[in-house]
């Protein structure tokens, strides 16, 4: 059925509109168009309704747009069904255009706009054409990308065709996937490239976002995802970026020709001690990772108190960039300068592997990374695995080592590998036992053994689960059993609880201490004490002193 109907002649050359439920009659009354909001031109045909004093340009009726010149476009009313709009997307609420052969519709304001756009000169040197048809298929040049429901932009001298949403691609973005900024460019070298986001080939004959200092590159759509940018332009902005000044500022400076360095996180100067000099100590332990001393190796100490740092911890970065989060992570110490020793300052919980630990930490915001995680971020190689893994946050996901949910896991591209937690990935490999004085390794799947018993507990160990074991002894024992319920703390370290000041210790007593909320015999290297208190009582963890406290007492300790 037609959107137009001419009416006989007895009504006077009266027209019947889908788009208006009344006759529309021929005028020559300079009026506003409801159409187009013009008055009406000299010499021009217009229609208006009697009972309502609404007027219609003739050529507002029924128009013809070059980009779609088929069919005529005729005026149209959603009252019976619901259209969108085939240029913006947008759900058409009031008239609109409408060609009923091609299903194409198209809304007033969109209508209005030029389809010549030359306004736009980083988009391309010429003037480009908005070609609103969906029925061709092409590749965009600047995204490298087939047409995916957008409408062409055609420069008809030099047959240049991108996305509607490509025009406005930013130039130069910051991407929290790599250290430097990284700029949109029309082709890339011939040679092979693998995006840094979701780690797929990219087609070097389009456009693409590539660093300028290093080989680096990423496909134009991944790089301007939500978590992925921060959505700021910096083209011309590189005086003004006050991050370019705060990336380059090292964590410490030498002050003697033997290495002793003044490190930023701690008053006193820091000497530098080698592995072979180092003694299996579980109560030194880094002040940073919180893990022992011999793990890494050389480390620097100070002459002055128990401050430790690895060599690994001490070069860690002042500020840096991680996949978890959009924005600049800052390095802060355990507790910041100024900071009170109370509990809530003194542990936090890891956003990534969501263990409570006592260490310094990366902080973006809200977010809280402990320098373990912080640390896996780009191409991560694990020894369980062959290939490189990289980080996956789009949706919680099971861990294939634990079976826990997490909401951040690493994954391999390459293969049929799941999924690894952080709180796995972060497993140290190396680790000592009281009773045994060879060290115990890390095993993984790839291990055959038979059923074991864990030295430690007493019960069986499985085969497909990972755990830890000696070469020597060939004994084997659960990772919890041999690393405690909170294995990243320092012993040492103090901190107040409503009034009451704690203190992490070694639970080397002859008998094990008796833990006052989980009601057990504690097996963990180290508990927390009551410093007022002489009974032989502890907590035997965090995770007791956190049940003990409450989730409602203390806020950012958010529930795993």
């Amino acid at each position: 059925m037609e959107e137009i109907e001419q009416i006989h002649e007895g009504f006077l050359g009266a027209i019947k509109l889908s788009a208006h439920p009344h006759l529309l009659f021929p005028t020559n009354t300079s009026s506003k168009c409801i159409v187009c909001s013009q008055e009406r031109l000299e010499n021009t045909r217009g229609f208006s309704c009697v009972q309502c004093e609404l007027y219609f340009h003739k050529d507002c009726i029924e128009i013809t747009i070059p980009s779609h010149h088929r069919h005529p476009l005729k005026l149209h009313d959603p009252y019976y069904k619901a259209y969108k709009c085939f240029l913006c997307r947008k759900w058409l609420w009031d008239m609109f255009y409408y060609c009923s052969r091609c299903v194409f519709v198209v809304c007033m304001s969109c209508l209005k706009k030029r389809l010549v756009i030359d306004d736009r000169p980083r988009a391309h040197e010429h003037p480009l054409s908005l070609m609103p048809i969906n029925s061709i298929s092409f590749t965009c040049e600047a995204c490298g990308d087939g047409n995916a429901g957008s409408y062409p932009c055609v420069c008809l001298q030099c047959w240049f065709i991108v996305h509607e949403s490509c025009l406005d691609l930013p130039r130069v973005i910051r991407i929290n996937r790599h250290d430097h900024r990284i700029s949109h460019v029309d082709i890339l070298t011939p040679e092979e490239w693998i995006c840094g986001v979701c780690h797929m080939s990219i087609n070097n004959k389009y456009g693409a976002y590539s660093c300028l200092i290093c080989p680096y590159s990423v496909h134009s759509k991944c790089a301007i995802k939500d978590d992925v940018w921060d959505g700021r332009e910096l083209e011309g902005r590189h005086d003004e970026d006050t991050e370019d000044k705060t990336e380059d500022v090292a964590p410490f400076i030498e002050v003697t020709d033997d290495k002793a360095i003044k490190h930023f996180s701690h008053e006193h100067t820091l000497n530098l001690f080698y592995q072979d000099v180092l003694l299996r100590d579980e109560n030194q332990r880094c002040n940073a990772c919180t893990l022992p001393v011999y793990i890494y190796g050389t480390c620097y100490m100070c002459m002055h108190c128990d401050f430790i740092l690895h060599e690994t911890c001490a070069n860690l970065p002042r500020t840096k960039r991680h996949e978890l989060h959009n924005s600049l992570f800052t390095l802060c110490p355990n507790p910041k300068p100024g900071e009170e020793l109370e509990f809530g300052k003194s542990f936090f919980r890891c956003d990534a592997c969501k263990t409570l630990t006592n260490g310094f930490r990366y902080e973006s915001g809200n977010m809280k990374l402990d320098v373990r995680c912080a640390m896996i971020s780009g191409e991560f190689r694990h020894e369980s695995h062959s290939h490189s893994l990289f980080i996956l946050t789009s949706f919680p996901t099971i861990c294939s080592v634990c079976s826990k949910l997490a909401s951040s896991v690493l994954s391999c591209v390459e293969c049929s590998f799941n999924f690894l937690c952080f709180k796995c990935a972060t497993l140290p490999n190396e680790v000592f036992y009281k009773h045994d004085k060879h060290p115990l390794y890390l095993r993984y799947h790839r291990h055959v053994y038979c059923h074991y018993w864990c030295e430690i507990c007493e019960k069986p160990t499985n085969p497909y689960m990972w755990f830890y074991s000696c070469e020597t002894c060939a004994s084997t024992v659960h990772i919890e059993c041999v690393l405690g319920k909170s294995p990243y703390m320092k012993p040492g370290h103090s901190f107040l609880l409503y009034g009451l000041e704690y203190q992490v210790v070694s639970n080397n007593h002859v008998s094990r201490q008796f833990c006052i909320v989980c009601h057990l015999r504690c097996e963990n290297a180290f508990v927390i004490k009551n410093k007022n208190e002489t009974s032989t009582s502890c907590i035997c963890s965090l995770e007791c002193l956190y049940s003990l406290v409450g989730f409602d007492r203390i806020e950012m300790l958010p529930t795993t």
